[in-house]
């Protein structure tokens, strides 16, 4: 319990992509005002690409704003082209934008859990990854 009554919730977020390669954080959250809580933990996700898979597959991000454009280095040697490279070796081709599960997990000391996902593209993970919010209730039930 935190010194005005709430009690605490484990929170999971977990990033998978098809190949099956994931990455997660842990934090305890206060069960209150949840939707702001669990912003510093969201914040976590990489802005655009996951890391996790090469995220092109030889279609580029598109963005509602003209003005903006996505970063590419034509230098097939350097990081992180390398791990890309690696990654499309070992998953074979794709094509289109990689996809990536976002899931938000949240764990009540009484057991009670629940989890929201959503599964987005390569170019905006941060930002998508932010919609979870939207799916959480400000405060967990804890009676299941």
């Amino acid at each position: 319990m935190s010194s005005e009554g709430h009690s605490f919730l484990l929170v999971t977020l977990r990033m998978t992509v098809p190949s099956g390669r994931k990455w997660q954080q842990y934090r305890f959250i206060e069960n209150h005002d949840l939707r702001s809580r669990l912003v510093p933990l969201l914040g976590t996700l990489p802005l655009s690409h996951s890391l996790l898979q090469e995220p092109h597959g030889g279609q580029p991000c598109r963005f509602s704003d003209p003005a903006v454009r996505l970063w590419q280095d034509d230098d097939s040697d350097r990081w992180p082209n390398t791990l890309y490279r690696s990654f499309a070796e070992a998953d074979g081709p794709r094509r289109g934008l990689g996809e990536v599960t976002v899931t938000l997990r949240l764990h009540s000391r009484g057991g009670s859990v629940r989890e929201v996902s959503r599964t987005v593209n390569e170019c905006n993970v941060r930002a998508d990854g932010q919609l979870l919010r939207t799916q959480v209730p400000d405060v967990l039930p804890l009676d299941g």
